[in-house]
């Protein structure tokens, strides 16, 4: 997650990275921060959205039943292979993202962007850094997961990737192509609100970074 080193000082960074490690593998795989700040069992009436940086803010939120099937169309019809599900997720996300900030007030540009690095807008509560875009995009993820809508996927835990020592230190959603046994990042913070998620092989996204997207996993 670039951008952090500009505004914590160094041992909340040593902080915030023992933390991420507390459930470590090769996947980096964990659920620190959905323990601390996700709902269990999130539902579109019912459901809470981090912001602020590091979920400073959490918001309740509530989707009407309307709002609900806008989402719930972007899986018709259903997708006949896991990739075609893939493309189907993130045009929802892009659309979850769009009428949770309408409530929220964070449907607007996320950080800021020079040369490919992410800087922060840190104190601007209408910003979400890579913590909150986790947090949030998995349980957008388990919502869908919830009302059947995933035929291919399952939603994962949450990965973590980068060192202090490279300021890359980053968070993502996960989701599992259940076909494969393959995990996937699911990363908002790769693009503008509004725009689709990139979804692409979990393994890349803990690579080298800014990863380089397999042109057959953009959207």
């Amino acid at each position: 997650m670039r951008g952090w080193f500009a505004v914590l000082p160094a041992w909340a960074a040593l902080l915030a990275l023992s933390a991420c490690g507390q459930e470590g593998n090769d996947l980096h795989l964990n659920s620190q921060y959905l323990k601390s700040y996700a709902d269990s069992n999130p539902t579109p009436a019912d459901f809470s959205e981090c912001h602020g940086f590091g979920c400073s803010a959490i918001d309740a939120v509530d989707l009407s039943p309307q709002q609900w099937a806008r989402v719930r169309a972007h899986f018709k019809p259903p997708a006949k292979d896991a990739r075609a599900e893939r493309r189907q997720i993130s045009a929802a996300l892009a659309l979850m993202q769009s009428l949770v900030g309408a409530q929220t007030g964070t449907a607007v540009h996320q950080w800021t962007r020079v040369n490919r690095k992410i800087g922060p807008n840190y104190g601007d509560l209408s910003q979400l850094d890579c913590i909150d875009e986790a947090v949030n995009t998995w349980t957008y993820l388990t919502m869908m997961d919830h009302d059947g809508l995933l035929r291919f996927h399952s939603a994962g835990p949450l990965s973590y990737g980068g060192t202090i020592f490279n300021l890359d230190m980053r968070n993502t959603a996960v989701i599992r192509d259940n076909t494969t046994g393959l995990y996937y990042a699911v990363d908002p913070t790769m693009v503008d609100e509004t725009e689709n998620p990139p979804i692409f092989p979990l393994t890349i996204w803990l690579g080298k970074w800014p990863p380089t997207i397999p042109a057959a996993d953009k959207s």
